[in-house]
């Protein structure tokens, strides 16, 4: 995220999904188009690498492929040091937006040059992101894939699996096939109407929040963090829990906690077998 010395300003989700980049109203002295033809033939996939910018990428059945957007830099001298390149790796179409120079480009004080970037794509075309502390809305995509710093990323409707990971950032998805969390540190993890099966690595000193969820739910590991679960039609397993804590509600299965530190688990309205380590 971005945040200058007078104003902090905090990206919601739903701002996120209006518009990738709400700051360039308010920071955007001077700019300079961006547009890149992508080159998406025979690519089985798309990186977007964006760093600390801003990305919208809409996926639609026939769409057709197009990359527009806006360079804001608070001095014009600025402008041409921002840069958008696409590469063919493998069998990926990698798209990478980025500042040459010193600085990476984020905010400080009055001084700040970043891109917003806006994406139309076949719905057919996987999606990955790399994200700094810039943010980034997906909608529609066959299959997402996110790794996520100190930014913000937003999706919705993705058909197949969704498979993230987080550092102190923030991740909410919505409406996904299955979802695979590879690792959240201090950041966040909200899911609303899961499909299929979750499966979360590890949870470090952040959350985990799933709401309406049809499959399994399987957690390997929580530290200091917590993980609220509500109206899951299968079974949840957990392995550890720290110092953290576990609340479940309304679950169709089983629920099972392999071990428990200082942590606490919570349950309600659990119709299949409850089991926890004795002195929970």
């Amino acid at each position: 995220m971005r945040m200058t010395t007078a104003t902090p300003i905090l990206f919601l989700a739903t701002a996120l999904l209006a518009a990738p980049a709400f700051a360039q109203d308010e920071h955007c002295k001077h700019s300079a188009p961006r547009q890149l033809k992508l080159d998406t033939a025979g690519a089985k996939a798309v990186v977007f690498d964006i760093g600390h910018n801003d990305l919208r990428v809409d996926a639609s059945p026939g769409a057709a492929v197009s990359l527009q957007g806006k360079a804001c830099a608070s001095q014009a001298d600025a402008l041409p040091s921002l840069k958008l390149t696409q590469e063919r790796v493998g069998d990926k179409l990698v798209v990478r937006a980025w500042r040459e120079g010193r600085f990476s480009g984020v905010f400080f004080g009055n001084n700040y040059a970043y891109q917003t970037l806006s994406v139309t794509l076949p719905d057919t075309l996987p999606v990955q992101l790399k994200v700094g502390s810039g943010d980034a809305s997906v909608t529609g995509a066959a299959v997402l894939s996110a790794d996520v710093g100190s930014g913000d990323v937003v999706a919705r409707g993705i058909r197949g699996l969704a498979a993230v990971s987080v550092g102190s950032g923030d991740i909410e998805l919505d409406d996904v096939g299955a979802l695979r969390v590879i690792s959240i540190g201090s950041g966040d993890v909200t899911a609303r109407g899961v499909r299929g099966a979750v499966h979360v690595g590890s949870i470090g000193s952040g959350d985990f929040t799933l709401v309406r969820g049809t499959g399994n739910v399987e957690i390997g590991s929580i530290g200091s963090g917590d993980a609220e679960l509500r109206d899951v039609g299968g079974d949840v397993v957990v392995g550890s829990v720290g110092s953290g804590g576990v609340e479940a509600r309304n679950v169709a299965g089983a629920l099972t906690v392999r071990s428990v530190g200082s942590g606490d688990v919570h349950h309600e309205g659990v119709k299949g077998a409850v089991d926890l380590p004795k002195h929970h």
